[in-house]
């Protein structure tokens, strides 16, 4: 395959809105789960301050239900929330208002039932649920120029202009990924918008478990058979690219959290494995967790 050449992709960054706004961590959950064999299993869920697990870090294996690393973020005020989860970006910057780690910076990595950030370990342990946090919101509206089928969902321009990887010798959009899934992967969430939710990954089928056994939390992750574009959907000859952002979960049709980054014609996209495909590298600064 020739080199790529980033030049050749124009994104439309220069007339994207940045916007401030403002979440409250959230307190931890409590999930009562009911795994196949019909067992009831109390665990440590979503939400909260998770100050022992973060990007990099292997996203199977821990005893919780959908854990979400680092802090979530959610808004009282139901119009602040929703504004909150749409408008924030995968790469966007994060700063703590108030409480001992005031001033403390992250970056935003994902979402699910709120808005997830990652910040450096010594700031995760001074931060407490009810304490407020300013995201820098940049990169709703992101387009590739005379790339029309081509939506980019909750990713920032920074993130984009990394991952990118420019074009190959067919015109495609070269894209690093960690892994690429059937789309019998596509769990809870299909259905659900992508520029607020994440799509939950089914893991039971040995070939996806085998694909999926070595994730971490921030891989870039391929998922076929899947149009994002505006709801999810299955769709033949169509594929979305997504950033694995919580836990898993032993609940019929749920598993890990995959948040959409951008989805189209599988004939555009030339994926290539690579295990720099990941936010801590993609995005540097957001390895501190």
């Amino acid at each position: 395959m020739p080199a790529p050449t980033r030049a050749v992709i124009r994104l439309n960054t220069e007339r994207l809105v940045t916007l401030r706004l403002v979440g409250v961590v959230q307190p931890p959950a409590v999930n009562a789960v009911v795994e196949p064999s019909g067992a009831l299993l109390t665990r440590p869920g979503q939400g909260g301050v998770v100050p022992g697990v973060g990007l990099g870090d292997r996203a199977l294996g821990w005893v919780s239900d959908h854990l979400e690393p680092g802090a979530t973020l959610r808004h009282p005020e139901p119009a602040a929330n929703a504004a909150l989860q749409v408008l924030s970006c995968v790469g966007n910057r994060a700063v703590v208002l108030d409480g001992p780690a005031a001033g403390a910076e992250g970056l935003v990595f994902g979402k699910h039932g709120g808005v997830l950030v990652s910040f450096a370990p010594a700031a995760l342990r001074r931060m407490a649920p009810g304490e407020r946090v300013a995201v820098e919101a940049r990169g709703v509206g992101l387009a590739i120029a005379d790339e029309p089928d081509i939506a980019f969902h909750s990713c920032s321009p920074e993130l984009a202009e990394r991952l990118l990887g420019g074009r190959d010798g067919e015109e495609r959009i070269v894209i690093p990924v960690v892994a690429e899934l059937p789309p019998e992967a596509a769990g809870a969430g299909i259905g659900m918008t992508p520029l607020q939710y994440n799509l939950d990954l089914q893991l039971a089928a040995p070939s996806i478990a085998r694909a999926a056994a070595a994730l971490r939390f921030g891989d870039v992750v391929a998922l076929h058979g899947q149009d994002h574009r505006f709801g999810r959907q299955p769709r033949r000859g169509w594929t979305s690219v997504g950033v694995i952002a919580h836990g898993q979960s032993v609940g019929g049709g749920h598993g890990l959290g995959l948040v959409t980054l951008l989805s189209g014609p599988a004939a555009r996209f030339a994926l290539v494995r690579a295990a720099s495909a990941r936010l801590p590298r993609l995005l540097p600064k957001g390895s501190s967790t």
